[in-house]
C-alpha cells in the first residue's frame, strides 16, 4: 500500500471531528445506538446544531415544514437522515484549507457525488446512508494533499488540466494518491472498513480485479455528476458505462435513462449544502 505518512506528517492542522460526530461514526456498526443520547450531545454543540437546523430546512430535507429544534429534526427526519446531516455538518466544518483552494466548489461537487451515490444505492438496494457518506468523504484526500503541499497541489491541478491522469500524477509527485490519503483519514476517524475500502478502491478497475460494490457505486456517481455538469445527454452517458460495473451492481441501464432527470435535480439540491 502506498505510504501516506508524508501527507499527514506535513499537515500542520489535521482535521478532527467533534465527540457527537465520532459517536455517529461508530453508530454505523451499532444497531442499538441511543438516539436520545446523541440528540442531547448535539444540542450541547450550539454551532453544529445551528448548521444542522439550517440544512434540515433546505428543500432536500425540510420541504414545507419548519424544523425548529433538534427534537423536531429527530421526529421529522428520522435517525438515518439526521445522522447524514450531522456528519455532513461536522465534516465540512472540520476541514480548513489555504485561501487558494476553492472550498465552496469542492463541497458542491462532493455533495453532488454523495447525493447521486445515495440515489444509486437505493436503486441497487444498498445502504443509501453509507453511499452518501462515502460520496461526501471520497475526495478529502485531495484537500489534505493541497493543504500539506500547496505548491504541489497547484502543480497537480495543472497536470490534470493538461490531460494527465490524476492518480498517476499524484503517485509520481507524492508516492500516493488522493484515494490513499482519503482512505487513511477515514481510517483515522474510525469509519467502518467497508467505507474505508470504498474510498481506497474508488479508482479500481473491475475488469482487472475485484472492486467492492460501494467503490463501484462511487465510480458511477462521479461519472454521472461529471456528465451532468458537462451537459451530456442520458443516451450518450449510458453508452459509456462499463457493462462489468452495471452487471456487478445488478443495475439496469434503462433505469438511468428513464430517471436521469431525478439525478440532475438531486445533485442541484445537494449543492445547497455547500452554500
Amino acid at each position: 500500500m502506498p505510504d501516506t505518512s508524508v501527507i499527514f506528517e506535513a499537515s500542520q492542522n489535521l482535521p478532527t471531528v467533534s465527540a457527537v460526530v465520532q459517536t455517529l461514526i461508530r453508530s454505523f456498526d451499532d444497531p442499538d445506538v441511543d438516539i436520545d443520547s446523541i440528540a442531547k450531545q448535539l444540542i450541547k454543540d450550539q454551532t453544529l446544531s445551528a448548521r444542522v437546523l439550517r440544512m434540515a430546512n433546505t428543500p432536500a430535507y425540510g420541504g414545507s415544514r419548519k424544523i425548529a429544534s433538534i427534537g423536531d429534526a429527530v421526529l421529522v427526519l428520522g435517525f438515518n437522515a439526521l445522522r447524514t446531516l450531522v456528519l455532513s455538518c461536522g465534516i465540512t466544518s472540520s476541514i480548513k484549507t489555504p485561501r487558494e483552494f476553492n472550498i465552496q466548489e469542492f463541497w458542491m461537487q462532493s455533495f453532488k457525488v454523495a447525493a447521486t451515490a445515495s440515489w444509486l444505492a437505493k436503486v441497487c438496494r444498498k445502504s443509501a446512508d453509507i453511499a452518501f457518506t462515502v460520496g461526501l468523504l471520497h475526495n478529502l484526500g485531495d484537500v489534505l494533499i493541497f493543504t500539506a503541499f500547496p505548491d504541489k497541489g497547484a502543480q497537480l491541478q495543472r497536470m490534470v488540466w493538461a490531460g494527465q491522469s490524476r492518480v498517476a500524477s499524484e503517485l509520481q509527485l507524492l508516492g500516493c494518491s488522493y484515494a490513499d490519503v482519503g482512505a487513511e483519514l477515514a481510517r483515522r476517524w474510525r469509519f467502518p472498513e467497508l467505507m474505508v475500502d470504498a474510498i481506497q478502491e474508488q479508482e479500481g478497475n473491475p475488469e482487472q480485479g475485484s472492486v467492492p460494490d460501494m467503490a463501484l457505486l462511487l465510480q458511477l456517481a462521479k461519472q454521472i455528476v461529471q456528465s451532468i455538469d458537462a451537459g451530456v445527454p442520458a443516451e450518450r452517458l449510458v453508452g459509456t458505462l462499463s457493462r462489468v460495473v452495471l452487471d456487478q451492481l445488478h443495475l439496469n441501464p434503462d433505469i438511468l435513462l428513464t430517471r436521469y432527470s431525478e439525478m440532475v435535480e438531486v445533485g442541484r439540491d445537494a449543492a445547497l449544502f455547500a452554500s
